[in-house]
């Protein structure tokens, strides 16, 4: 196929990778965030590790398993999170491309957009527990949270125009319908 022949991208497709590129970069800054504010005070994560432990297997374990399981879990929810951060931005470019698989990255990105949308609204009912950390750090997390969320949203609503539909041959294009 030459260059005259390829489809030209549409606008709604444009934006709405841009603004899910813009959701995905959010996200990976508040995955590091999250991991920072565990480590600065991780007091309550230590602590319900704890309540949830025999007597017994904590006297095995002791006070610095415990708090090395505690670290290594943060760890390992930062690496995951990164992870399905990483398999988003394939299905961005994925998009992005008119790729064989764009129509699943639509849908993937929809479900995501969901979900950071959900997720904004649940923001606004939760409150952080005392802790060591300073407040500044949680109110940059939430800003971030709100701006990821807001995106998404919109990138949803850019998921459903006929153009988008057309763009990852989930709708037929006007030559195919004649």
């Amino acid at each position: 196929m030459s260059d005259a022949d390829k489809p030209t991208q549409p606008e709604s497709v444009r934006l709405m990778v841009w603004l899910f590129s813009f959701a995905v970069g959010g996200e990976v800054l508040h995955q590091i965030l999250t991991v920072i504010i565990t480590f600065i005070d991780p007091s309550a994560l230590i602590a319900t590790a704890k309540d949830r432990m025999d007597p017994q297997q904590l006297e095995t374990i002791g006070d610095t398993g415990v708090r090395v399981a505690a670290y290594g879990s943060v760890l390992l929810m930062g690496a995951v999170s990164l992870g399905i951060m990483g398999l988003l931005v394939w299905m961005i470019f994925a998009l992005w491309r008119q790729s064989r698989f764009a129509a699943t990255a639509r849908r993937m990105l929809l479900v995501f957009g969901f979900y950071f949308g959900f997720r904004v609204m649940m923001l606004f009912l939760v409150t952080p527990g005392g802790t060591d950390v300073p407040v500044a750090l949680y109110v940059v997390d939430g800003i971030v949270q709100i701006l990821v969320g807001v995106a998404a949203v919109m990138g949803v609503f850019l998921t459903f125009k006929e153009d988008t539909l057309t763009w990852t041959r989930e709708l037929p294009t006007a030559k195919d319908r004649s």
